[in-house]
């Protein structure tokens, strides 16, 4: 059986900002919206390839933050200190998640900046009605995924070399479709 992801599935990306003026700064946690995708099932078995693209731009900041501190965490985020994004338009995670509807293990490589990386993922899997949910979380170093932690006011205000990744998918079956938001 093949499942469809949702358009209501994300990605989380939570930072931690840290220095002298840490009060004023803010630990964001940025939404991303992945291009749909599928997964296998035989039975209460899977064990499918999984390819996610997550194209740059469409990163979200907080909402909570003002107009102007949302564009310009964009245009840092986008910029060629972080991920460069006129170079590298597009975050690729290739992997196998294998489990049950129960959860199992989500492991690939995940290009940031056009470099691979391995990450491993334990997910929990849930299904309520005709709606399966996955979600799981890995914490690593910004400078792991070949990011520099920004920092603005020579160092007052900067990023902790930490990072989340928060994954948050809901999928149906492919057969009734996934246009459902």
């Amino acid at each position: 059986m093949r499942f469809c992801c949702t358009p209501d599935s994300r990605v989380f990306v939570d930072l931690r900002a840290t220095g002298v003026l840490k009060a004023l700064a803010h630990s964001p946690t940025l939404v991303a919206k992945p291009e749909p995708f599928e997964v296998v099932a035989d039975g209460d078995r899977f064990e499918s390839s999984i390819d996610v693209i997550v194209h740059a731009s469409a990163i979200e900041p907080p909402a909570d933050l003002s107009s102007k501190d949302r564009d310009k965490l964009r245009e840092n985020l986008l910029g060629p200190q972080v991920l460069d994004a006129q170079r590298f338009p597009v975050l690729v995670f290739h992997g196998i998640f294998a489990g049950s509807v129960a959860g199992g293990t989500l492991g690939g490589t995940l290009e940031v900046r056009g470099e691979a990386r391995s990450v491993s993922i334990a997910v929990r899997v849930a299904r309520r009605d005709d709606v399966v949910t996955a979600t799981g979380a890995w914490e690593g170093r910004l400078t792991e995924l070949g990011v520099t932690p920004f920092k603005a006011l020579l160092g007052a205000i900067r990023l902790e070399d930490w990072i989340r990744i928060r994954l948050d998918a809901r999928f149906v079956d492919a057969g009734q479709g996934a246009g459902r938001g």
